[in-house]
């Protein structure tokens, strides 16, 4: 070995998780009050076990253990044990924003996405589901065990057409030629065969599920939100694809003529949304459509768009009208009762660790109980549905039952009185475990 090799392996030494690293042996929690992700409220004094990467057993009474075995033992002090949380929508490979990531490569953006899953291991967040950018392998390293951090669901590079939300080149330069075409964390596609292809090449590198942009974006330079930037043979190429394959395809959209449109096409899964009237929300009701949540994004960070970095007077426009139609639809979403879950859209790396306030924004519309769910259960009902794509089979997320993944966090506080502890994450998250290992452990 050569001495740099042999200086890189020392400094990545103590981030790299070896077999022995992971989770062997069991867990003990001990006197926790036990919220399941689903149940109307939570269970007190209650003993958990896991046997290396799952729960095994959940009793009121106390459980044995080998003291001489491999266990740790951990005291809840009836604090609140409750499902990692997950978030749905996020983009590690655009950490820096658009402008600046088109002057890393693709080795300094992993690196950027590896530290951002570490702060979002520390706020207990112990899945994430990508929507848009390269991190196919990182995800795929993670499920093998290479390395620490959440889970990873990824689309990776989101498929548009030509001046859509995802055409990230330079005025100057042939869209399919731009670098985040050529790095895979963009897909420009013109008409129904490279569409299909397009998810083929996504899927066969190891994608969980297809992310589509048929409608404008905020943040984007050539697509008025109004834009309905796919044709519904394009929309509907992929998601048979999607389907062919066992999983799914959702769609970034707010307008009623992009949603509806991608209805018409067969998808059911919405990110934004923020536009549509109260006639599409009652159709997606009617068809078991799901809404993709970015209440921070939409409500709080949109407030005002004109002291956002790199923002030009139209991006500010686009994000008026966002913000004054977030309250609306979110209002129309709960009253009509349809399907959610949340994924908070703050993925730049200084605005990740307020991921968590995201919960707190909901509860102008939401209850606690609800919130909870829309990061948990909810959640995790669309995870499973990337099918045979899904990589993890051995049991489920977002709920604590014998059998379930050991994604967990032990809370300080009643998150179901009041999500705000959780968002205090620095204070009252006390101990993260995910896949069976101890990621944290403030007590």
């Amino acid at each position: 070995m050569t001495y740099r090799a042999f200086a890189l392996v020392l400094l990545l030494a103590p981030f790299l998780a070896s077999a022995e690293d992971g989770p062997t042996g069991f867990i003990l929690i001990t006197d926790v009050s036990v919220w399941d992700g689903t149940s109307e409220s939570a269970s007190p004094g209650m003993n958990v076990l896991v046997e290396n990467n799952l729960i095994k057993q959940i009793s009121a009474e106390p459980i044995a253990v080998n003291r001489s075995g491999n266990t740790k033992i951990i005291n809840g002090g009836g604090r609140t044990l409750m499902p990692g949380l997950i978030d749905m929508h996020t983009h590690l490979m655009f950490q820096f924003g658009v402008p600046d990531t088109r002057t890393f490569d693709h080795a300094a953006m992993g690196a950027a996405a590896y530290e951002g899953m570490q702060t979002y291991l520390r706020m207990g967040y112990t899945t994430l589901r990508d929507v848009g950018g390269n991190s196919l392998s990182i995800a795929r390293a993670l499920a093998e065990g290479r390395f620490r951090g959440p889970r990873v669901y990824s689309a990776g590079g989101a498929i548009n057409g030509i001046s859509g939300h995802s055409d990230l080149g330079l005025l100057t330069v042939d869209p399919y030629d731009s670098v985040f075409q050529k790095r895979g964390d963009t897909n420009v596609v013109t008409g129904v065969v490279e569409a299909t292809a397009a998810v083929r090449t996504i899927l066969r590198q190891g994608g969980t599920h297809i992310k589509v942009m048929p409608g404008g974006g905020v943040a984007s330079n050539f697509d008025p939100l109004e834009a309905t930037t796919m044709t519904e043979a394009e929309l509907r190429a992929i998601v048979e694809a999607a389907a062919d394959f066992g999983t799914y395809a959702c769609a970034h959209a707010y307008t009623d003529e992009s949603v509806n449109r991608f209805f018409d096409a067969g998808g059911r899964c919405i990110e934004h949304g923020f536009l549509i009237s109260e006639k599409t929300v009652k159709r997606m009701k009617k068809i078991d459509a799901v809404l993709s949540l970015q209440a921070y994004a939409g409500y709080e960070s949109f407030k005002e768009p004109e002291k956002i970095p790199g923002f030009t007077a139209e991006n500010s426009r686009k994000a008026r009208q966002v913000n004054e139609g977030t309250d609306r639809v979110l209002g129309w979403i709960a009253e009509h009762e349809v399907d959610t879950f949340a994924g908070a859209d703050l993925w730049i790396y200084n605005m990740i660790p307020l991921t968590a306030q995201d919960m707190v924004i909901r509860k102008r519309w939401f209850s606690d109980l609800e919130i909870l769910k829309q990061n948990t259960s909810y959640a995790a009902r669309w995870l499973v549905k990337s099918g045979p794509k899904n990589p993890y089979k051995e049991g489920p997320l977002g709920v604590i039952e014998v059998g379930a993944y050991a994604d967990m966090i032990l809370v300080e506080g009643n998150p179901l009185e009041d999500v705000s502890v959780v968002a205090d994450y620095e204070n009252n998250v006390k101990v993260v475990i995910k896949d069976g290992e101890i990621y944290l452990n403030t007590l």
